[in-house]
C-alpha cells in the first residue's frame, strides 16, 4: 500500500480514504466480512467499517473515540509503539484477541500496513476473525508436520539401530565362514556370541516397535491378577541387572514387607523395566539407581531414580511423545519409544507419571497408580 493510490479527505472531524481508482473502497465492499480500520500513530482509532462495529458490539462513533489497545487484549501502548516502529518498513500480520463490548473473546488474524500523505501518519488494518473450524485446522496441521517430523526422525534412527547389530552379525558371519577351520573353538564362540547378540538386539528392537503400534491402537489387554510387589520388584531388578552388565547397582526400598495388590504383571514390568533401563542407559558407571515403593492415599507409587545426565527443561514437555529424544542424549542408543509406551500404559490405568530432573544431577519418574486392592 502506498500514499500515490490514496488522498485524504476530512469530513466532519473523521479521517475517510479515497483513492483515486476507489480501490480502497471496493476493498472495503469485497471484504465486509473482515473488520477494516484506520489508526493513528498513537493507535487512536481514525476510520473503522461496519464489520468492526458489528464483530465488537461497539458503535463508530464509540470506536472513533478509543485506541486499539483497548479492544486488542494482546495490545498495550507500549507493543503498539514498538509496532508502529516496525510497520513503517514492512506490512506486518499476527494472530491477536478483541474482546467485544460485552467482554468476549474473538481470535482474529490482522493484516496491518503504513501509510503517510501530507505530513500524516497513519495505517490500515484488516481483521479477520478465527472461527473453531480454522483453528482446529491449524492445529491438525501443526500436529501433521509435527508427526511427519517424528517419523522422519524415527526412520533414520531405526536405520541406524538395526544397521549396527546387523554389521556385527554380518561382520562375525563372514570372519567365520574365511577363518573358522584355523580358529579354536574358544575364538569361534566368541564371535558366535556376536551374531547371536545381534539377533538379540534385532528382535527387542522389533518387539518394541509392536508394542508401541498396540499400545497407539489401544489394542493392549490389560489383565489384572494378585501380586506380592516387593517380590515383583525385585525380580524386575533381577532381570535388568542381568541385561545391564556395565556395573550399575539398583537398591530397592519399600514402605512395607509386603505389599499386595491387583495388576497386570506384564504392563507393570513394562513401566519398570523401561524406566530402570533407562535410568541405568544415562547413568555413569559404578553409580547406583533407586527403586522406591510406598502407599499413598491407597494409591501405588513407584519412584525410579538415578544420578545420570538429566533432562533439560525444554524437552521435559515432549520427553514422552513418540520419537522424542532428549537434546543431551549425545550418541547413547535409543528409539525414543521407551517413555511412549510407559506412559500410555500409565494412562490406561488411569495413573499419573511425574519428572523431576536436573541436568548432570539426575532424574526422578514418579508413577502414582490406582489398584484393586486385596489385603
Amino acid at each position: 500500500m502506498t500514499i500515490d493510490h490514496y488522498k485524504f479527505i476530512e469530513s466532519n472531524s473523521k479521517l475517510f480514504l479515497q483513492t483515486e481508482e476507489s480501490n480502497f473502497a471496493q476493498i472495503l465492499i469485497n471484504r465486509s466480512i473482515e473488520a477494516a480500520f484506520c489508526l493513528e500513530a498513537n493507535g487512536k482509532f481514525t476510520y473503522v467499517n461496519d464489520a468492526i462495529c458489528l464483530k465488537s458490539g461497539y458503535s463508530r462513533e464509540e470506536l472513533l473515540s478509543m485506541t486499539v489497545d483497548e479492544i486488542d487484549i494482546d495490545f498495550s501502548p507500549q507493543l503498539w509503539s514498538q509496532l508502529w516502529q516496525a510497520l513503517k518498513s514492512h506490512s506486518l500480520s499476527f494472530e491477536s484477541r478483541f474482546r467485544t463490548k460485552t467482554g468476549e473473546i474473538i481470535k482474529v488474524e490482522v493484516t496491518i500496513s503504513y501509510a503517510e500523505d501530507k505530513g500524516q501518519e497513519f495505517c490500515c488494518a484488516f481483521a479477520r476473525e478465527k472461527n473453531q473450524a480454522e483453528l482446529e485446522l491449524c492445529q491438525a496441521l501443526k500436529q501433521a508436520k509435527l508427526l511427519s517430523e517424528h517419523k522422519e526422525r524415527f526412520v533414520s534412527m531405526l536405520c541406524h539401530q538395526f544397521r549396527t547389530p546387523l554389521n556385527f552379525a554380518s561382520f562375525s558371519a563372514d570372519l567365520l565362514k574365511r577363518h573358522s577351520h584355523q580358529w579354536t573353538e574358544e575364538k569361534k564362540c566368541s564371535y558366535f556370541g556376536l551374531i547371536q547378540l545381534g539377533i538379540k538386539q534385532i528382535s527387542e528392537l522389533l518387539d518394541e516397535i509392536l508394542l508401541f503400534g498396540k499400545a497407539e491402537a489401544a489394542k493392549l489387554e490389560y489383565q489384572p491378577r494378585e501380586m506380592n510387589l516387593n517380590l515383583f520388584c525385585n525380580e524386575i531388578i533381577s532381570q535388568v541387572e542381568l541385561a545391564n552388565s556395565n556395573q550399575i547397582s539398583i537398591n530397592f526400598v519399600s514402605q512395607n514387607n509386603s505389599i499386595t495388590a491387583d495388576f497386570d504383571p506384564k504392563m507393570l514390568q513394562l513401566i519398570l523395566t523401561n524406566l530402570l533401563s533407562n535410568a541405568i542407559k544415562y547413568s555413569p558407571e559404578n553409580s547406583s539407581v533407586m527403586l522406591e515403593l510406598s502407599c499413598e492415599d491407597k494409591n501405588i507409587v513407584f519412584k525410579i531414580q538415578d544420578t545420570g545426565i538429566g533432562i533439560p527443561e525444554k524437552d521435559r514437555e515432549r520427553i514422552f511423545d513418540p520419537f522424542y529424544r532428549g537434546s543431551n542424549i549425545d550418541s547413547i542408543a535409543g528409539t525414543g519409544l521407551g517413555l511412549s509406551i510407559v506412559k500410555t500404559i500409565v494412562d490406561l490405568h488411569g495413573g499419573e507419571i511425574f519428572i523431576e530432573s536436573q541436568v548432570g544431577v539426575g532424574t526422578t519418574f514418579t508413577v502414582t497408580l490406582s489398584p484393586v486392592w486385596l489385603n
